[in-house]
């Protein structure tokens, strides 16, 4: 029987270890020995009852500095593990993989993510893939945990709580034998005090994959325009990296607003934002918005036919509005675990039943004009009309 133990909890370099969790036996007894040579790494063994999860992962996931993703078919199906593999694709972080099955991966999506990736084939025993994991190179002793990391916060207290007991108690007997007394600074030093020292240079933070780090080219103006607003910047080359800093995105046909506040639609389906009427954007690729990983609000108002796929694997997506754009069907969209409010107004859609799958989706927005809609009225969203 596997026994789980504390995953790492800190900011030195760690691995964050992604798999099937009805395989975790087979995982956690090959993690347990590289915990045990004093490797830091994160499964999510480490997440609290009641926690919000996609943001704990998400938390880990831009934490880490490499993963290790353990292949099998159970994997391939799980939707948690497509999320944290495009999410590391996404940020670029680097990705190891160690087979538990022979499996062979058909999904174009999968492919994508896997393409290129260093690959560990199947092994029997969790010490054969242990060892096979350290032998790449790709964990480095830097991922070690020093000394002091291995001593319990307990022992730490208990040693302090130890010295302020004897120091308190060497006072008490100085100040009852009258041996006391209060030191005196020499005239020399209250003079010519000892200087500060200089507070010494940042430490050199390594980069990932030097993907991370290549100019941005944008696949439209208006996304441009959006990502640069976000940013504060005007002229500057922007990089993948940054782009993972962005919380909100709103596209609001041709124009970019800083809030969903400013739209409307009146009854007739016309957008206005601050009252001027919109057109049709330009906002179709998405795959740059993929990219900005820590999203937790985005428009695509009044946009032009886009590939829903795309958005998947946005673990802190709370908020999305696809409301007056050519949306029909929105099977597409699948790995939102966060996703709470979903604006569609003013689309195609005549079926919620694909949003059944969302967790924690509360509330749908509709128009009047899309009525009747179909959905199972004991789904945990509610729906809404708007206007």
């Amino acid at each position: 029987m596997s026994i789980f133990f504390r995953p790492y909890e800190g900011t030195r370099p760690f691995l964050f270890i992604s798999y099937a969790h009805k395989q975790s036996e087979a995982v956690v007894d090959t993690i347990r020995i590289l915990h045990e040579k004093g490797y830091r790494l994160w499964y999510d063994e480490g997440i609290p009852a009641g926690s919000d999860w996609p943001a704990n992962i998400a938390q880990h996931m831009q934490g880490c500095e490499k993963v290790v993703f353990f292949l099998s078919e159970r994997a391939m199906e799980s939707p948690n593990c497509f999320s944290e593999i495009r999410t590391a694709f996404r940020a670029g972080k680097p990705i190891l993989v160690a087979r538990l099955e022979n499996v062979e991966v058909t999904n174009p999506d999968w492919q994508e993510l896997l393409a290129g990736k260093q690959v560990i084939p199947l092994l029997e025993s969790p010490e054969e893939r242990a060892a096979a994991i350290l032998n790449t190179g790709f964990v480095p002793r830097r991922f070690r945990r020093s000394r002091l990391e291995g001593v319990s916060w307990r022992v730490f207290g208990l040693a302090a709580s130890l010295l302020f007991f004897l120091a308190a108690a060497g006072t008490l007997g100085m100040l009852a034998s009258g041996r006391w007394s209060p030191v005196q600074v020499p005239e020399i030093l209250a003079e010519n005090p000892v200087p500060t020292p200089a507070p010494t240079a940042p430490p050199v933070v390594e980069i990932g994959e030097a993907e991370r780090y290549f100019a941005v080219s944008f696949p439209d103006k208006q996304q441009e325009r959006a990502i640069r607003r976000a940013l504060g910047t005007q002229t500057e080359e922007i990089y993948r990296w940054q782009l993972a800093e962005i919380p909100e995105l709103y596209f609001c046909g041709n124009m970019v607003t800083d809030s969903l506040e400013a739209v409307r639609f009146d009854a007739d389906g016309t957008c206005r934002v601050n009252g001027a009427p919109v057109v049709t954007g330009q906002v179709s690729d998405l795959s740059l918005i993929g990219y900005a990983v820590k999203l937790e609000k985005l428009a695509l108002i009044c946009q032009p036919e886009m590939r829903l796929s795309d958005l998947n694997g946005h673990l802190l997506l709370r908020e999305l509005s696809l409301a007056g754009s050519p949306v029909s069907d929105l099977s597409a969209l699948k790995e939102l675990p966060s996703l709470k409010t979903l604006h569609l107004e003013h689309t195609s859609v005549s079926d919620l039943t694909p949003l059944e799958a969302f967790p924690n989706l509360k509330t749908v927005t509709v128009s009047r004009g899309m009525l009747p809609l179909r959905w199972n009225e004991r789904a945990g969203f509610a729906v809404v009309l708007v206007g």
